[in-house]
């Protein structure tokens, strides 16, 4: 008898598991409600506990191994009935195909009735040991009755014997005695029965590979969901099971309120430590530098009244220094292009009164060392206090904006900006980037618009963003320094 034990966030999946691991004619021994059982108003599961015999299993074992993938798939999906109907028809098929073959088939057509006994004790190893004793006691007495009339079990597995040969009645009635003796020994042991250890197996919930139990399961699914990566996701939910008293992980709010606060905690942002007028924006192609550049120049311009001057290194693109020309006259500001090192004195001279200078960098790979020779070869002595900021898109794969990460380390970057926040659905990768790379963030791009879709970044908007508490909004607020 094989005795397990299953658990879902429904009785539906429960269910299905049990059908798929142990066949239509499983046998449900107990259903227990996790959340009822705790009393909580969180989120919970289903346990259920089914037992199948082992002949019955085999059975179900043996006609799966005989079908085609596609035609196992398709039995595994089909109703229980379907499914017993089926396991049925191939092992009597095979029987009779084997009895044909076999020259004096050995006759065993009296056994069901006992070894429904045996499977019976064997159901007594559940969760419900009283339940399970009441079925035993039914099937013991039905063997009995069989026994009584027809003979012992190892009689029955014996081929029957010539009409003309009578069984002495001595002998009959020593064995039904020793019978009686089997049947009240498996009684006494029912009736001793009290606690046996439950042998179960559990579906793979989101997170068991990381060690975390079923419990919080769900914040983790809701977490990856929200694109922040598996294993930075583990290592929050691993400290709230270290933190949470088991009683509270029961509870998805709870859980979702202490990941929500690690989050929180751990997200490091610019705000107004910023001490450098230079700035400096860097990333790979597409990634909305050149866009960033001119939101902020406009905010600093328009709503701060600032002396802002532009400057480009972008020669590789075909049209980068006229549109930056463009913008200079737009915001009424000087432009200059730096196309070597020795360029950044002579501009400097003249630029030395202004408030902030803000240079735009071309989008390379930086795959090759010469592409890193020229960004080096570009970047403000350190004389000038730079400040870099890594600029990037939240429509990158994850993998990509690590990857972009450790190339663009050669420029010493400072701190992230991300773009592109109003199209992407999975803002988890923001908060990815800054703990992988311990950077803080700067600001967001979250549109088309100049300079209304700049937004200086806080932790609770990068919070928002991760557990989706408001809807997008292009909100402008704080000041640039």
């Amino acid at each position: 008898m094989q005795v397990k034990k299953f658990e879902a966030r429904t009785m539906k999946e429960a269910l299905e598991m049990v059908k798929t691991q142990l066949g239509p004619d499983a046998i449900i021994l107990s259903a227990r409600d996790n959340n009822r059982s705790f009393g909580l108003v969180g989120e919970g599961s289903v346990e259920i506990t089914a037992a199948v015999s082992e002949e019955t299993l085999h059975k179900k074992k043996f006609a799966e191994s005989r079908l085609r993938e596609e035609d196992r798939q398709k039995l595994m999906k089909s109703p229980a009935k379907v499914q017993k109907q089926v396991i049925n028809q191939m092992v009597n098929k095979y029987i009779a195909e084997k009895d044909e073959r076999s020259p004096k088939p050995i006759t065993r057509t009296r056994y069901i009735e006992i070894d429904d006994a045996q499977e019976a004790a064997m159901a007594a190893q559940s969760y419900h040991a009283q339940a399970a004793s009441e079925r035993i006691k039914n099937a013991a007495q039905r063997a009995w009755s069989v026994m009584q009339t027809q003979g012992t079990w190892e009689e029955l597995k014996k081929p029957a014997p010539a009409p003309a040969t009578a069984k002495p009645a001595a002998m009959e009635a020593a064995e039904i005695q020793a019978l009686k003796g089997e049947i009240a020994s498996l009684k006494q042991v029912i009736a001793h029965f009290q606690h046996i250890p439950q042998n179960f197996s559990t579906g793979q919930h989101p997170g068991a590979n990381y060690g975390l139990s079923y419990d919080v399961s769900a914040v983790f699914e809701k977490l990856v969901a929200a694109g922040v990566g598996e294993e930075i996701t583990a290592e929050i939910l691993t400290q709230a099971e270290e933190q949470m008293t088991p009683l509270k992980l029961k509870n998805k709010a709870l859980v979702e309120a202490f990941a929500a606060k690690f989050i929180l905690n751990t997200t490091a942002i610019v705000g107004e430590k910023q001490s450098s007028k230079m700035h400096v924006f860097v990333g790979p192609a597409a990634s909305g530098k050149t866009s960033t550049l001119i939101k902020l120049a406009s905010h600093l311009v328009v709503r701060e009244g600032k002396k802002v001057a532009l400057i480009t290194t972008d020669t590789l693109k075909v049209g980068a220094c006229d549109q930056m020309r463009i913008y200079a006259q737009i915001l009424n500001v000087p432009f200059a292009i730096v196309r070597q090192k020795t360029d950044w004195d002579k501009i400097m001279a003249q630029l030395s009164g202004y408030d902030h200078i803000l240079v735009d960098f071309s989008g390379v790979g930086l795959k090759t060392m010469e592409e890193i020779s020229f960004v080096r070869n570009l970047i403000p002595p350190e004389s000038l206090n730079p400040q870099i900021h890594l600029v990037l898109s939240c429509l990158a794969k994850d993998s990509d904006l690590t990857e972009i990460g450790k190339r663009y380390k050669v420029t010493g970057f400072q701190d992230v900006i991300f773009t592109g926040l109003d199209e992407s659905i999975q803002h988890g990768t923001i908060y990815n980037f800054i703990r992988r790379f311990s950077v803080p963030l700067h600001s967001f791009g979250i549109g088309t618009r100049v300079p209304e879709d700049f937004e200086v970044a806080s932790k609770e908007r990068v919070l928002d963003l991760i557990f989706k508490i408001t809807k997008m909004n292009r909100v402008e607020q704080g000041t640039m320094p």
